[in-house]
């Protein structure tokens, strides 16, 4: 089997899911099976003054991926991914301390050198990679897409190294003709040359729990040396399904900047702004602006483990009142493999 195929196709597919890394479980007579998980805990503390530092699980996924060679260039791909759900909103036990497993990605499909991946079933849209900004929970707004993963998703992601593009559409997920289904398209098209990464997605989602979501995110990174910087916009429009006119904007800034003091230590330091403008007399939406500063230390263990620290100030004002922010913060270690 041509490596170069699954090396496309599944870290492509998997860029926003458990973990980039894999453990290769099977690979002969042209068909590959990997596994790959991730697990991440932190103790957090938001800006709400009414809440306590918890311990949370905030990522733990586990995805087996396979790739059988068809031809010399194409190959069929699968996947089915699992996702460990916390069972905590803030610090109030909703049903258990077990947290349940949920089955988040379950997809055929095909890859190739020329044309790239398609696949089809239950997976992440294209907008789940959507964010550069480099914090890890206490940048305060950053784009917000809503919805951004389906079960009647096709999806198409091509990457040369230097080109990169994808669509995607999730099917209306109600099958009877006489209601107002659901159904999300967007897509992904950018570009990398040397130190540079510039990138745009694109949303559109009808009646998403009764919301119209439409807009962009435009992120753009910067590499030189040992430093490396981020800056992203994104405007997103938030309307009823039912009156149009009932709607909201919402402008999303972010700026974002990284030092690699050493092999092992990387510090970053971050700052965002959220801003919406409700129609007159909305009924649904808040004018809120807000902002925040962060910054973070992260040490590499190991390629595949980490531990960071956090610490996070924000403002932020809803309809021309303050809203009291207190000082976050997050320690938190990553394993994956």
């Amino acid at each position: 089997m041509k490596k170069t195929v699954l090396a496309m196709a599944v870290p492509a597919l998997l860029a926003a899911g458990a973990a980039q890394a894999s453990v290769n479980l099977y690979d002969a007579d042209g068909v590959v099976v990997d596994i790959s998980g991730a697990a991440e805990i932190q103790y957090y503390k938001d800006y709400s003054e009414d809440e306590d530092a918890f311990l949370r699980i905030d990522d733990a996924d586990l995805i087996l991926s396979t790739a059988i060679e068809v031809t010399d260039s194409l190959d069929a791909v699968a996947g089915m991914g699992f996702k460990y759900e916390d069972q905590f909103t803030g610090n109030v036990t909703t049903t258990n301390d077990n947290g349940t497993v949920r089955n988040d990605e379950l997809w055929v499909g095909f890859a190739s050198d020329s044309f790239g991946t398609i696949t089809f079933g239950r997976q992440l849209l294209i907008s789940d990679d959507a964010g550069n900004q480099k914090d890890y929970e206490l940048g305060l707004e950053q784009i917000n897409f809503v919805k951004t993963e389906g079960g009647q998703v096709i999806k198409w992601v091509y990457d040369n190294g230097t080109f990169y593009a994808g669509a995607n559409v999730d099917l209306d997920q109600d099958k009877a003709d006489t209601t107002d289904g659901r159904q999300i398209t967007g897509g992904r098209i950018g570009a990398r040359f040397e130190g540079l990464d510039a990138r745009v997605y694109l949303y559109d989602a009808e009646n998403i729990s009764g919301e119209d979501v439409s807009g962009f995110n435009f992120e753009v990174d910067y590499a030189i040396a040992a430093f490396d910087v981020a800056l992203s916009y994104g405007q997103v429009e938030y309307s009823q399904h039912a009156n149009t006119s009932d709607k909201t904007d919402a402008d999303v800034f972010g700026i974002s900047g990284g030092y690699q003091l050493d092999e092992k230590t990387y510090l970053a330091v971050g700052y965002d702004i959220f801003d919406t403008d409700p129609t007159a007399g909305s009924s649904t939406y808040n004018k809120i602006e807000s902002n925040s500063l962060y910054a973070n230390i992260t040490y590499k263990l190991h390629s595949n483990a980490k531990v960071y620290a956090e610490v996070g100030v924000a403002d932020k004002e809803e309809n021309g009142v303050d809203q009291p922010q207190d000082t976050g913060y997050v320690l938190g270690m990553e394993v994956k493999f």
